[in-house]
């Protein structure tokens, strides 16, 4: 169910400061919203996967505290605190009962994101690759991310688990670069049964640069190309070069 919530400011704090609250933070008093349906559900997490445990009725005062991603926390005057989605309040009254629009900049989200995962195609040295991954913000400009990849060529199917350290340099834009270095092994199953297999697995060590960009919501769009240094038993090592392109989602 649509909620439709009253929105009254604390006292002197006027509707602006309360909307730059939500969407940033500022020491302005926290704004409080007046339930105007006949009953507001609240979950235990930020998602619509937490289970239901409160509901609050028409006429309740609720605080709002925080804002994750698509999800508002919210408390009332008993302590109780729960989560209500944030496009339940995109369009609220004031005070004198004017709609007010709110804006949901959720590229906010995007640049102040800790976890991400996607699914991305693209090359392998030419043949065809399906990859998947996740990856956690350490930093403002560093992240940590594990791989797993699938190669499906003509002479051998390959398989890649990969370590990544991902910088980037400009995480405020919407469109933005990155660079990232990593280890990991490589798994080669030749398809071929006559001849002499060579090496079954081998480590691997790569580079590579790539564009983020954000699309709508938790989705953007992830393009990258790596270049791959496999370290055989031979006199020399062997290289490769990949690209990749995908959606991936953020929370």
């Amino acid at each position: 169910m649509r909620l439709a919530l009253i929105l009254l400011l604390m006292l002197t704090a006027p509707l602006s400061a309360a909307a730059d609250w939500l969407w940033g933070g500022t020491d302005e008093p926290m704004p409080q919203v007046q339930v105007a349906e006949p009953f507001v559900e609240w979950r235990t997490g930020p998602a619509v996967g937490y289970p239901v445990f409160h509901t609050s009725e028409k006429g309740e005062w609720l605080t709002l505290r925080m804002r994750k991603t698509s999800w508002l926390k919210v408390t009332d005057r008993k302590g109780r605190e729960g989560w209500v989605h944030v496009d339940d309040v995109q369009l609220t009254l004031d005070g004198e009962g004017e709609q007010v629009s709110l804006s949901n900049p959720r590229f906010d989200d995007f640049s102040s994101r800790r976890w991400e995962a996607g699914l991305m195609m693209g090359e392998f040295e030419g043949a065809a690759v399906t990859a998947v991954y996740g990856g956690y913000l350490l930093t403002r400009n560093l992240s940590a991310e594990l791989w797993g990849s699938q190669v499906l060529g003509s002479a051998s199917e390959i398989r890649m688990v990969n370590a990544n350290i991902v910088h980037q340099p400009f995480p405020h834009w919407r469109i933005s670069p990155f660079f990232t270095l990593g280890v990991g092994h490589i798994f080669i199953e030749p398809k071929a049964t006559l001849a002499d297999p060579g090496d079954r697995d081998n480590s691997i060590g790569h580079a590579g640069l790539g564009l983020r960009a954000y699309v709508t919501d938790n989705y953007f769009i992830r393009a990258e190309v790596k270049d791959y240094k496999i370290f055989t038993n031979r006199a020399t090592n062997e290289e490769a070069t990949e690209w990749k392109i995908g959606l991936s989602i953020f929370f």
